[in-house]
């Protein structure tokens, strides 16, 4: 996804409870109007996930969304480890703009990682 596509994802994401209609809903809408040729871009599907699990979620849902534990965290960016774990066990409250900053900068370099098979 494109720095762009993220700001409007997380931009929509409040407006659904729902991660399923919200990831439909995002594909759709990424399609030219009336034009019924064109499949929507189906690899956005995790990265939209990962972006409503960032606005919904505890913070520890997002790390699993992202297939990450607390220390790989701590490693790609550099935040203090007794920070994130604070944050994971709900000790302190991440605030949503670090959380977007954070899934905006794992997303924008590709990270990837899936929670289901573990590979990135």
């Amino acid at each position: 996804m494109t720095l762009w596509q993220i700001d409007i994802a997380f931009a929509e994401a409040p407006n659904y409870s729902d991660v399923d209609s919200y990831v439909s809903e995002m594909l759709l809408s990424s399609l030219p109007l009336g034009d019924d040729t064109v499949e929507p871009d189906m690899s956005m599907l995790s990265d939209l996930r990962k972006v409503w699990y960032a606005v919904h979620e505890p913070f520890r849902a997002m790390l699993s969304e992202f297939g990450l534990t607390q220390v790989k965290l701590h490693v790609l960016l550099g935040i203090p480890l007794r920070t994130v774990q604070a944050w994971a066990l709900d000790e302190r409250h991440c605030p949503p703009y670090v959380t977007r900053m954070i899934a905006t900068i794992l997303l924008l370099h590709g990270y990837r990682q899936c929670r289901q098979t573990g590979k990135q």
